[in-house]
């Protein structure tokens, strides 16, 4: 083989290489879920009633058809976790929030230990369909454990919602 033609075979390797090492660090770095499927009720305003009973969805999105507002929890599983690695989740809104009204939602990273859990950061919801970041790092721990992460929705109003969580 001339020098030429050997140090373009060595090249297009070295490329098919380096393009095929970095695409399942991107595909496998990111999670999603549907907001209805990994919803839990942290907390209703109104305790004597079961907020479960006027959560509804649509296509995905978990909504408040409650006449009150509602706390939701999103938990979110996270793969190979090492201690305080930090991760961004983004959350869309339901894309027929009600005008004028607003929520907060902010992301924890927990470790199984009460004094060890972070606060992320908090994004607040204005408008439908609106897609926002939020960021914590979960935090070192004892005992080799891994940690957790999950994302909490203060006073969600009536007919409002969230439709998804994409993490990495």
């Amino acid at each position: 083989m001339k020098p030429n033609a050997k140090s373009l075979l060595v090249g297009a390797c070295l490329t098919v290489l380096l393009f095929a090492a970095n695409i399942p660090m991107a595909v496998a770095g990111t999670r999603s879920t549907t907001a209805f499927g990994a919803f839990h009720v942290q907390s209703a305003t109104v305790l004597s009633e079961n907020a479960y009973l006027c959560l509804t969805e649509d296509n995905g999105a978990v909504v408040n058809d409650c006449t009150y507002p509602v706390n939701l929890q999103f938990n979110l599983p996270i793969d190979n976790n090492t201690n305080d690695k930090s991760h961004t989740i983004s959350v869309q809104d339901y894309w027929k929030f009600p005008t004028g009204d607003s929520f907060n939602c902010v992301s924890y990273g927990y470790t199984g230990l009460q004094s060890s859990s972070n606060q992320g950061t908090q994004i607040t919801f204005t408008g439908a369909g609106q897609l926002l970041k939020t960021t914590t790092t979960v935090p070192n721990n004892t005992g080799g454990l891994f940690g957790s992460l999950t994302v909490i929705c203060w006073q969600v109003p009536p007919h409002a919602g969230v439709a998804n969580l994409n993490w990495w």
